[in-house]
């Protein structure tokens, strides 16, 4: 079967670290089965709509143009896209996630073909907690030259995410085929498109990961931290408070934090730039070491060396990072949020705490540290459920079942949600 792709990734050979790294590795296991000829459309910084495939994946960038009022770019890309699904004549096509315009043109019905959405993150959700619990006075300290020249701050942030939500629930009114994979996930959709057939399916993780040796119990009380964007609803700021508590028992701590954060003079966002404020405050300096982007193989590594594995974010819907920690088998302390509530049991596979509560971060990770029985545990229990939740044969085996079934619907037969 020929698969089209809408997606926020350019799909390449090389892991670049960003953001959506599960669409790079279900592409390549997708084209492997040699059941699904793969083709992706994406946005890039391209001056008109260029072809660049990606091995055996047939791949257009079209430019990332600023949207108009009804949520699309202007008319001339949109019928670009058009021309091109028409001429790829493909039986089925994917959308992924609600957060760009793509699923525009199916739910309005400006694409004829076949649609599946996938949802990677809600903004609805996201809008509520976009400040990460900062007060308005560290909110304001957030602004910095860049923000005032580019007329941003937290609060902007927040309403474009509310601006979106209601093209965010035509997205999912008008789709009648969906994929989840938490149930929170599953419980935001079936609000605002209570018609649609669910399937619940699971993502995949990089090779790396399925090639590496499990987590083995470290020495050193190190943390290992990532964050895919520096906004505040990643929890960045939580961490850092939480290590300032943990320092008063564990001198010695370190927290890495992996991710495009850092950045030189005028690139670097305000609430970063408060952050790192904040660590000097604390005394902290010294004992964070920003690691930037990391490759598959790098996070490996990380999380190998590590004592064990911190997710602050106050909103996740599914959350990869966690997802990978799990699946090497490392004792986690995460926030107890949407999809992170999903991928681990508190007190059997991994250890929660509220978002925003930096008291009772600091409390979990002290257990982890100082308790090898409960770190073993985890670590145990963590390993075995990821070893069957993120079994690639099976996640690529469900993905192509789920891909028959809409096909089948559309073609008149039956279907039944997973």
């Amino acid at each position: 079967m020929r698969v089209l792709w809408f997606s926020n990734k350019i799909l390449s050979d090389t892991d670049t670290g960003s953001t959506g790294t599960w669409l790079g590795a279900m592409a390549q296991a997708l084209v492997a089965s040699g059941q699904v000829e793969l083709c992706n459309i994406s946005t890039g910084a391209v001056p008109a709509p260029v072809r660049q495939d990606a091995g055996p994946i047939r791949q257009w960038i079209v430019p990332a143009a600023r949207l108009g009022r009804d949520g699309l770019p202007p008319g001339t890309i949109v019928a670009g896209i058009i021309e091109a699904v028409k001429d790829l004549a493909a039986d089925l096509v994917h959308i992924w996630g609600t957060e760009n315009y793509w699923g525009l043109l199916t739910a309005r019905g400006l694409l004829q073909t076949p649609a599946l959405l996938e949802i990677q993150g809600l903004k609805e959700p996201y809008a509520r907690v976009f400040a990460g619990g900062l007060r308005a006075r560290e909110q304001l300290a957030c602004i910095g030259l860049k923000e005032i020249i580019k007329h941003r701050s937290i609060a902007s942030g927040r309403k474009a995410f509310e601006q979106w939500s209601r093209f965010e629930r035509e997205i999912l009114a008008g789709h009648k085929f969906i994929t989840t994979q938490a149930p929170w996930v599953k419980a935001w959709v079936q609000a605002r498109s209570a018609s649609a057939r669910l399937f619940h399916t699971e993502l995949m993780l990089r090779a790396a990961f399925y090639d590496a040796q499990p987590w083995r119990p470290a020495t050193a009380p190190v943390i290992f931290c990532s964050a895919a964007y520096p906004v505040p609803y990643k929890g960045i700021h939580d961490a850092v408070r939480a290590m300032a508590l943990l320092k008063r028992r564990f001198p010695q701590v370190r927290l890495r934090i992996a991710g495009a954060l850092q950045a030189r003079g005028m690139r670097l966002e305000g609430y970063m730039a408060w952050v790192n404020r904040l660590a000097a405050a604390l005394h902290l300096t010294e004992q964070i070491d920003w690691l930037g982007p990391l490759s598959a193989t790098e996070i490996v590594k990380e999380l190998q060396g590590c004592a064990c594995m911190l997710m602050p974010s106050h909103c996740e819907t599914y959350c990869v990072a966690l997802a990978e920690a799990l699946y090497l088998g490392v004792p986690s302390v995460s926030t107890y949020t949407g999809g992170t509530s999903w991928l681990a049991r508190d007190e059997a596979s991994a250890v929660f705490f509220a978002p925003g509560d930096e008291v009772m971060c600091a409390f979990q990770l002290g257990r982890v540290l100082t308790d090898q029985d409960l770190a073993g545990r985890l670590s145990k229990k963590a390993r075995a459920e990821a070893l069957v939740r993120n079994n690639p044969d099976t996640v690529v085996h469900t993905q192509l079942s789920i891909y028959q079934q809409v096909l089948a619907a559309g073609a008149g037969g039956t279907i039944s949600g997973m």
